[in-house]
C-alpha cells in the first residue's frame, strides 16, 4: 500500500496533521506493518533550551513509556518510540471516535446506561494502569474517546507518573487540569492512584449532570472549591 506521501518520520509516512496542542499528532502509514497509526511528535520551541529542554524530552519519553507498559482494550496502544535528527516521536493505534467532551457539549448529560457503561470501562482501564505502576494524573473528558459501539479509549499519558521512578519535577509543582484535580494534586503533594479515582468521580458527575461539580470564574476559585 502506498499513501503517496514523501514526508516521513522514522519509517512512518506522514499523511496529514490531525491534532495540535503542546505537540503535533499526525495520521501516518507504517509500511512495515501495513497499518495506519497516530504519530505524535514532540514540539520544542527554539526558546526552550538547557534543563527545560531536557525535561520536555524526558517527559515525552515517559509518556510513551507509561502507555507502552499497558495492554488493555480501554487504553490506547503505543507501538514504538523513536528519535531521528533531533525529532522525537512515538506511534500509537489510530482511533476514530468522539471525545467524551464532544459528546457532553453536543447532547448534554449522558444517559444513565451509557454513563454506567463508560464508567465501568474507565474503572477497568485505571485498575490496569495502577496495577502496572502508572498514575495518569489528567483524567478528563478530553482524554476519553468513545468509539463505535461505545468502546472507551483512555488517551494522553503526557503527565503520567511512573511509580518507582524518580520524579521529573520537584514537590510543589502542579500538573493537571484544575477542574478535575484531587485536593492533594491541587496542593502540589505527591499523589498516587487515589488521585485518579477522584478525577474519575468528577468525570462521572459531569457525565450525569452535564456540568462540572467544581467551577468558578478563575483557577483560584476552582481550586478553592475543590479544597
Amino acid at each position: 500500500m502506498s499513501t503517496g506521501s514523501t514526508n516521513t518520520l522514522g519509517r512512518y509516512q506522514i499523511i496529514r496533521e490531525i491534532g495540535r496542542s503542546n505537540d503535533i499528532v499526525y495520521e501516518a502509514y507504517d509500511p512495515v506493518m501495513d497499518r495506519h497509526v497516530a504519530l505524535k511528535e514532540l514540539q520544542l520551541p527554539p526558546n526552550v533550551t538547557g534543563a527545560q529542554r531536557r525535561e520536555r524530552i524526558e517527559r515525552f519519553r515517559r509518556e510513551a513509556k507509561a502507555a507502552a507498559r499497558l495492554n488493555h482494550p480501554n487504553i490506547v496502544t503505543v507501538y514504538e518510540y523513536g528519535e531521528e535528527n533531533d525529532r522525537y516521536y512515538f506511534a500509537m493505534e489510530m482511533i476514530h471516535g468522539q471525545t467524551l467532551r464532544d459528546v457532553i457539549q453536543a447532547g448534554g448529560p449522558v444517559s444513565l446506561p451509557d454513563a454506567k457503561n463508560y464508567a465501568l470501562q474507565l474503572c477497568s482501564a485505571l485498575q490496569s494502569a495502577h496495577e502496572h505502576g502508572v498514575v495518569h494524573r489528567d483524567i478528563k473528558p478530553e482524554n476519553i474517546y468513545i468509539l463505535t459501539g461505545g468502546l472507551i479509549k483512555l488517551t494522553d499519558f503526557g503527565i503520567a507518573r511512573l511509580m518507582g521512578e524518580s520524579p521529573i519535577t520537584q514537590d510543589g509543582q502542579v500538573f493537571g487540569t484544575p477542574s478535575y484535580m484531587s485536593p492533594e494534586q491541587v496542593a502540589g503533594k505527591t499523589i498516587d492512584a487515589r488521585s485518579d479515582i477522584f478525577s474519575l468521580g468528577v468525570v462521572m458527575y459531569e457525565m450525569l449532570a452535564g456540568h462540572k461539580p467544581f467551577s468558578g470564574d478563575s483557577i483560584v476559585t476552582v481550586t478553592y472549591n475543590i479544597m
